[in-house]
């Protein structure tokens, strides 16, 4: 009798190491799930630190911080605003950065002043504003009833951002509405594209390297379940290629939705701030940074904390999959949120939810995964910056 039950329990030994060792193996993946979330929100508080510490210190150093005039100061807000009426000498235009041109177009004329508006804004395609027999050109009445302040917002319901320098205001605007100290624009110091690049890409570097250390037993695991199940490298490039393809659909889809929203809700429908600023970046310079973030470093910790943290510690895949792309959609619209409008928050989301919502569709696709999400997101993001530097027309 005795025998017969210390037999069953050397027979049931070897299990129940295996599931001591499953359950331990579990407990140490959520501890890097956790860890990985807290590092990320380090990603999203790091920048307010850094910034009180760098403006004390590099404050003066021209590299990153420039005073400039107004006229100069004009040119340097309207590019990072799609709501942007430029009026300035061209002169002064010129002798700026010269990337700003692609972001910047001359729609009108005022005495030798140029009338400008961003490249990004939708509104430019819009007949009761702008004539387009030759490229988008503001209306001369459409002019008079801004100077009038008959007009204060773009036809997309946009309020109109005026960037008129003090020191050099239009004849013509003279004793109008837009020659108001409220409203023309003062000299000021400016952050340099390059400051913004080589923060940018510090502080992503500073958070993806220690979550690839601490994460490194769970992209051996993923790694070694694909070597397991013999897939080659084209067809795990293929799965990855389906991905993207599956990202341009809700691209395309999500942008529809967006339309259709604001078109009913007459809501403005403008790029969001965080991929106008990756725009910019990308056209300076030091575009290489912002590569090498949005293409490698980017879609490595997105991955390991909205798929593999957010689904490993959230039990149902269903609510996992829905909060993770929540998260995922705010988090890339912080600039809004902050706004406080609510309208800009609901129409900047759509997107990065609906791309939250299809990589975590990939993720669970493919049994939990995390390396072909991971493909995925860094090849849809390579044809995202192939594409902008396309040239258009």
């Amino acid at each position: 009798m005795y025998d017969h039950m210390n037999q069953i329990e050397e027979e049931f030994k070897p299990i129940h190491a295996e599931n001591g060792d499953e359950n331990e193996l579990d407990e140490q993946f959520k501890s890097i799930y956790r860890n990985n979330l807290f590092l990320y929100l380090g990603y999203i508080l790091l920048p307010f630190f850094l910034s009180v510490f760098i403006v004390i210190a590099f404050s003066n150093n021209d590299f990153f911080f420039k005073q400039v005039g107004p006229s100069a100061y004009a040119v340097e807000s309207a590019v990072s605003d799609v709501n942007a009426l430029l009026v300035v000498d061209p002169q002064v235009f010129d002798e700026l950065d010269a990337s700003y041109s692609e972001f910047l177009i001359h729609v009108g004329t005022s005495g030798h002043h140029y009338i400008y508006v961003h490249s990004e804004a939708t509104f430019v395609l819009n007949d009761s504003f702008f004539d387009h027999e030759d490229g988008p050109k503001l209306k001369n009445e459409v002019i008079q009833k801004m100077m009038s302040g008959e007009i204060r917002k773009w036809p997309n319901n946009a309020v109109i951002s005026f960037y008129i320098p003090m020191d050099d205001v239009p004849v013509e605007f003279a004793g109008t509405s837009l020659d108001n100290p409220d409203i023309l624009t003062k000299e000021g110091t400016v952050v340099t594209t390059a400051f913004n690049a080589i923060f940018s890409f510090a502080v992503m570097f500073i958070v993806a390297v220690p979550m690839m250390i601490i994460s490194k037993p769970i992209i051996k695991q993923d790694y070694m379940q694909l070597k397991k199940q013999e897939e080659s490298p084209l067809t795990i490039f293929s799965y990855a290629v389906t991905g993207m393809v599956m990202m341009l659909g809700a691209s395309l889809i999500s942008g529809i939705i967006v339309i259709a929203i604001t078109t009913i809700f007459k809501l403005p429908n403008e790029i969001s701030a965080n991929q106008l600023a990756i725009n910019l970046m990308l056209k300076s310079p030091y575009f290489i940074l912002m590569v090498l973030s949005a293409v490698i470093l980017g879609p490595i910790v997105e991955e390991l904390v909205f798929r593999k943290s957010f689904f490993g510690l959230i039990k149902n895949d269903k609510i996992a999959l829905i909060v993770s792309s929540l998260v995922f959609g705010l988090i890339h619209i912080t600039t809004e949120i902050l706004s406080g409008n609510i309208a800009l928050v609901i129409v900047g989301s759509i997107p990065y939810i609906a791309g939250g919502f299809v990589f975590g569709y990939i993720y669970m696709r493919h049994k939990k995964n995390i390396m072909i999400p991971i493909l995925a997101h860094m090849l849809y993001n390579l044809l995202s910056i192939l594409l902008l530097f396309m040239p258009m027309g």
